[in-house]
C-alpha cells in the first residue's frame, strides 16, 4: 500500500485524511502523522495501519476524558468509570490516567478538596455523609480522614439549617413541634447526629422567637 494523499478536514485542522492507492483509509490527528513522518508516496503496512488505528483510539479516549473534565474536577474513580461506560478498553483507561496524571488533571487530594468546599458553600452535610460521598468517589481513606473535619459539624448543621428554616417560619401559624419535625427531618437526612439536629433546631425556634417579641416591643 502507498500513500497517495493526505488532506488536512475541512471542518477539523487538527485531522488528517489518509488516502491509499487513490482511496480513503482513515482519518488521524495531525499530531500522529507528524510523529510517524507519514508523507505521500511512502509505502506503508498493515503493522501501520493498526498502529495508527490504536493511537486512533487512545487519542479518542484522552479527548473524551478531557471533555469529562471540561465540566468540573472529577476524581481518578470518576475517570475511571466514565470511560469504562464509553467502551474504553481497560489498557487504553490505564494509559489514558497516566497521560492525565502527567498534566495535573487528576488529583484525588484536590478534588476532594475542591467538593468539600462546594458542598460547605451550597450543601453543607454532617462529616459522615461527606466521608460516604467522597469513598463512593474512590478517595482513599486516608485523604477523607485528613481533609474532613469532624468538629465542624454543628457549624455546618447551622449553615445548612438557617436557609431551611427561613421558608418554615414564612408559614402562618407554624408551631414548635412542626417547626422541630420538618427542619429535624431535612438535618438528619444531610447526615447531621440527632444531638446536634435537637440543639440546633432549639436554637433557631428560640432565636427567632426572641427576634418576635423583640419587634412586637
Amino acid at each position: 500500500m502507498r500513500i497517495t494523499s493526505l488532506q488536512t478536514q475541512v471542518n477539523n485542522p487538527d485531522r488528517i485524511n489518509i488516502f491509499v492507492d487513490e482511496h480513503f483509509l482513515l482519518g488521524a490527528n495531525a499530531m500522529l502523522v507528524l510523529q510517524m513522518s507519514l508523507h505521500v508516496g511512502q509505502e506503508i503496512t498493515p503493522a501501520q495501519v493498526e498502529q495508527i488505528q490504536q493511537e486512533e483510539a487512545l487519542q479518542q479516549s484522552v479527548d473524551r476524558a478531557l471533555n469529562y473534565l471540561s465540566f468540573r474536577p472529577r476524581s481518578r474513580q470518576e475517570v475511571r468509570n466514565y470511560l469504562r461506560r464509553k467502551g474504553t478498553t481497560p489498557e487504553h483507561i490505564q494509559v489514558v490516567l497516566e497521560r492525565l496524571d502527567r498534566m495535573d488533571l487528576v488529583n484525588d487530594r484536590s478534588f476532594a478538596s475542591f467538593w468539600l468546599e462546594n458542598r460547605e458553600q451550597f450543601s453543607p452535610k454532617g462529616a459522615q455523609a461527606l466521608k460516604n460521598e467522597l469513598r463512593q468517589k474512590g478517595i482513599q481513606r486516608e485523604v477523607i480522614d485528613e481533609l474532613v473535619d469532624e468538629e465542624n459539624d454543628e457549624g455546618r448543621a447551622q449553615r445548612a439549617a438557617e436557609k431551611k428554616a427561613r421558608s418554615l417560619l414564612r408559614q402562618p401559624s407554624i408551631d414548635y413541634a412542626t417547626f422541630y419535625r420538618r427542619l429535624g427531618s431535612f438535618l438528619q437526612r444531610r447526615g447531621f447526629s440527632f444531638e446536634i439536629t435537637k440543639r440546633i433546631v432549639k436554637r433557631i425556634w428560640e432565636e427567632q422567637r426572641q427576634e418576635t417579641v423583640g419587634e412586637e416591643e
